[in-house]
Order: structure tokens, then C-alpha cells, then sequence
């Protein structure tokens, strides 16, 4: 796919495991420096503590537990303005923020080839990625994998998505996942039967992103805003 003759810059910061709410501040803080017209198109990659997040639409019918409960179970809960319910984040995902401008103002062309982003890395270690008509999120032999969910301000996002890579999935017990009851939730070491290399998975997704999106790696520095974290230098 190819939207333009000229690559666009991409910044690549690792965040490393940060608890759910300082990443939502460092998200907000690129989603206004775009806004202000000094932003740079960048990708957070994150893992988080055990949390649980409700959606714009999602309500207490999507929790299993209490918050007081969940709480007493080190898990914490956070109401974020993404689309879609419940879902739930733990250490061993893989989860990624892009916070760009749009090249193309629609949401369905950006989420699928984000969505084929996901399907790509997947087919890499031999798990066939499937999509189900009008639910975000990814599917293997019937079971989801990624949740999915991201904001648009003024064609900035922000949120995006989880994979279950190494995570233990017991975070998941405690909600309904994207509203159903029946969901069955699984993960990428569940499937292949033993861990992977995070830092490589995650390798495979800035290449497969930056060129599904014609992308190229930027190291340089934002000078606009201070962003902790590592920062990916392709030569």
C-alpha cells in the first residue's frame, strides 16, 4: 500500500512497563503538540501493570468484580475516552500508541490497516490472524488476541492496541470482554505453547507499521515536549 511518493518521519519511543495513567498524560502531551502544530508522528510501545479500562461506552455491566475488589487484587481501573468496553492490560503484552496525524481523514482505513499491522506480525511466527465483521480486535483459531480501541482528535490519535504476547491472562477474569460473556481470550505463548522474545515481536511491529503506513524510523529528538523512554535509531 502506498499513500504518497515521499516517506514520513516516524518516532519510535519505548516506554517500558509505566503505570496506565502516566501514559495516558505522555499521550495527551504529543496529541496537543500536534494540535499546536509541533508534533511529531510518533509510536509508544508500553507495557502496563495489571489495569482495566472501560471505554466511552463501557459501564459497570463489564466488570466481573468491584473496583474495590479488583483493587484488593492489585488491579487498578481507568475510564479513558477510547471507543469500545471493557478490556484489561497486564505486564507481557505488547501494546502500541500511535500518536499521528491521519494521512488520510478516515477512521475505517486507518483501524483496518492497523488491525493488518497486527495479522502481519502474527503470521510471522505462524498464528493465521482472522477479523470479525463490526468488532475490534484480532482472532486466532476463534480466540482474541488483540483488543483494539483508539481516539481521534482532530484526526490525531490516540489509544491503539494489545497483544497478547506473554501475559498470564488472569486480568481478563475479572471483565466481559468487549461485552461478551462468552469471549475466550488467549495469548501468542498460550498458542505456541511457550514464551517469545519481546523486544524482537516488537521489532516486527515498528517494520510492518512503518510500512504499512509509509513510515520511515526517526531518531531525532522532539525538542517540543519531554518524553521518557528509549528511542529507536535506524541508520
Amino acid at each position: 500500500m502506498s499513500i504518497g511518493d515521499k516517506l514520513t518521519k516516524l518516532r519510535v519511543e519505548h516506554w517500558g512497563l509505566l503505570e496506565y495513567q502516566e501514559a495516558l498524560n505522555r499521550q495527551e502531551q504529543l496529541v496537543q503538540a500536534h494540535l499546536q502544530g509541533k508534533g511529531v508522528d510518533t509510536l509508544a510501545l508500553v507495557e502496563h501493570p495489571a489495569t482495566v479500562t472501560l471505554g466511552r461506552r463501557g459501564s459497570g455491566a463489564d466488570l466481573k468484580l468491584s473496583q474495590s475488589l479488583m483493587a484488593e487484587h492489585g488491579v487498578g481501573l481507568q475510564n479513558i475516552n477510547r471507543g469500545g468496553l471493557a478490556t484489561a492490560h497486564e505486564p507481557g503484552q505488547l501494546v502500541a500508541y500511535p500518536i499521528v496525524m491521519l494521512k488520510k481523514k478516515d477512521l475505517r482505513w486507518f483501524a483496518d490497516n492497523f488491525l493488518q499491522v497486527v495479522i502481519a506480525v502474527l503470521a510471522d511466527y505462524g498464528l493465521s490472524g482472522s477479523l470479525k465483521a463490526g468488532e475490534p480486535g484480532v482472532w486466532v483459531n476463534g480466540r482474541k488476541i488483540c483488543s483494539f480501541g483508539i481516539a481521534l482528535k482532530r484526526w490525531v490519535s490516540s489509544h491503539g492496541i494489545a497483544l497478547n504476547v506473554n501475559n498470564q491472562l488472569t486480568t481478563f477474569d475479572m471483565i466481559v470482554p468487549c461485552g461478551r460473556p462468552e469471549e475466550i481470550v488467549t495469548s501468542m505463548a498460550r498458542e505456541l505453547n511457550g514464551p517469545l522474545p519481546m523486544a524482537e515481536l516488537q521489532g516486527r511491529f515498528v517494520k510492518y507499521f512503518a510500512q504499512r503506513f509509509d513510515y520511515s524510523i526517526s531518531a531525532e529528538p522532539n525538542n517540543e515536549i519531554h518524553v521518557r523512554g528509549d528511542v529507536d535509531e535506524i541508520p
